[in-house]
């Protein structure tokens, strides 16, 4: 959420160009994120319980592998072994 809101930001600010459907896009997955944090502070539970295990199955995984794996290869950059 954040990330697309930075960049919605540097759109507003005539900072970066982009075509109506990245717009779109990027609006798109700021919406998703505010949904998911509001729900996640303001949601029953059993709500919680309902989206964790359907964010636990194989596809939804996948695509959390995904969305996720760029922070990963950011953060393996700080992480030292022992």
């Amino acid at each position: 959420m954040a990330g697309s809101l930075f960049s919605l930001y540097l759109v507003h600010n005539d900072s970066i160009v982009w075509p109506w459907w990245v717009f779109a896009l990027a609006i798109a997955v700021a919406g998703c994120g505010a949904a998911l944090f509001g729900v996640g502070l303001f949601g029953s539970h059993s709500r919680l319980d309902k989206w964790a295990d359907a964010a636990s199955t194989h596809e939804a995984s996948i695509f959390l592998m995904a969305i996720s794996y760029p922070t990963y290869l950011i953060l393996k950059q700080f992480y030292h072994r022992r």
